[in-house]
């Protein structure tokens, strides 16, 4: 029998156990850090495209107090989630107590909106068209990377 062919079955079977492991083995990066990664990378962008000092700082103040709203938006959504598996474990949970806790999330929703849109709208009326689209990129970078982070709770 002609060798190569015996050996090719054990160098196949090698390659894929290669491949598997190299696979398994990749960084998984917490969403967490892959949304501070994406937010100092804004940072970055914001103090290369602006160039009156002032207005830098107060953009990139602004980027933070955005990056905190969202940050509690996370916490929120979080203990929402866990309260609603609380209220369905339970059987004998009044239609009432539903009906009050879905109000208590849209107050909350509407809450977040109006405080988010009020700092974006802010980050935006302090930064001239140019500067918008020189960071126009990152920024929409940064806000997927927060929409998937907080998806994944």
């Amino acid at each position: 029998m002609n060798q190569p062919f015996v050996r090719a079955p054990g160098a196949l079977l090698c390659i894929v156990i290669a491949s598997l492991v190299v696979a398994c083995a990749k960084d998984d990066v917490a969403p967490a850090d892959v949304e501070k990664q994406a937010f100092e990378d804004l940072r970055t962008e914001i103090r290369e495209a602006i160039t009156d000092a002032a207005r830098e700082a107060e953009t990139i103040r602004l980027v933070g107090v955005l990056e905190e709203d969202l940050a509690a938006l996370r916490g929120s959504v979080t203990a929402r989630k866990a309260r609603a598996r609380e209220l369905n474990a339970n059987y004998d949970t009044p239609r009432a107590e539903f009906d009050a806790f879905l109000a208590k999330i849209e107050a909350e929703v509407r809450d977040n909106q109006q405080r988010v849109s009020k700092t974006h709208q802010a980050f935006l009326a302090n930064v001239t068209p140019e500067e918008r689209s020189a960071i126009a990129k990152t920024h929409t970078k940064a806000m997927n990377t927060v929409i998937q982070t907080i998806q994944s709770i």
